[in-house]
């Protein structure tokens, strides 16, 4: 069952990377990023992506199975066009083995854990760990979801992970639509100047 699973998603992210690949953007579009959604199960990952897709909010939980791909438009700094394929990844053990081909050509990363539930942000440096050992170091942002609950998780322990890994840290809600967009646009910003920055290295 999984060598068919693993064979059936690889050809879906086969498929999705040719028609999203960088030498077929139309003129208008600069730049083409990827982004993934890494974190344990029902921590709200799937539910952000729609809200900042396209800003819908679906109160009923499915899991989601292997991967789902988005894209979405946006502008930044005035003219700047950037295409944003977005992958959503499970969080559920049973697809562990898969996500290292999904890693594939990251240029950036969202770790999302719910606020009200502290184991799932307890296995971080799994998540992470394995995201660079694919990817090297890129852009990371932690998203302290569901923060229109009441919160079971310290800043202290949030504040030591932001702290080893340098990265930000954003409270957002995808129910009450609170820093989704923010957060998408601090990525791509932050992606953006990366990008800039190796081209200008010297050869």
């Amino acid at each position: 069952m999984a060598i068919v699973l693993l064979d059936e998603w690889h050809s879906r992210v086969n498929t999705w990377l040719n028609q999203w690949r960088v030498d077929a953007l139309p003129e208008n579009i600069a730049y083409l990023f990827k982004l993934v959604f890494l974190g344990e199960g029902a921590v709200g990952k799937t539910s952000l992506v729609g809200r900042y897709v396209y800003d819908s909010f679906e109160g009923d939980y499915l899991a989601t199975i292997g991967t789902d791909i988005h894209v979405k438009m946006i502008q930044v700094e005035d003219d700047v066009l950037v295409k944003l394929v977005v992958w959503d990844i499970a969080g559920q053990d049973d697809f562990a083995q898969l996500r290292k081909a999904y890693y594939q050509n990251t240029s950036g990363a969202f770790f999302v854990f719910d606020t009200t539930r502290p184991e799932t942000i307890e296995r971080i440096d799994e998540w992470i760990d394995a995201l660079f050992s694919v990817t090297g170091p890129i852009p990371l942002v932690l998203l302290e979801n569901k923060v229109d609950l009441e919160t079971a998780i310290s800043k202290k322990s949030i504040k030591a992970f932001v702290d080893k890994y340098e990265v930000d840290w954003i409270r957002t809600s995808a129910k009450e639509d609170t820093n989704v967009e923010e957060a998408f646009t601090k990525m791509t910003i932050e992606i953006l100047r990366r990008s800039r920055t190796q081209r200008r290295k010297p050869i």
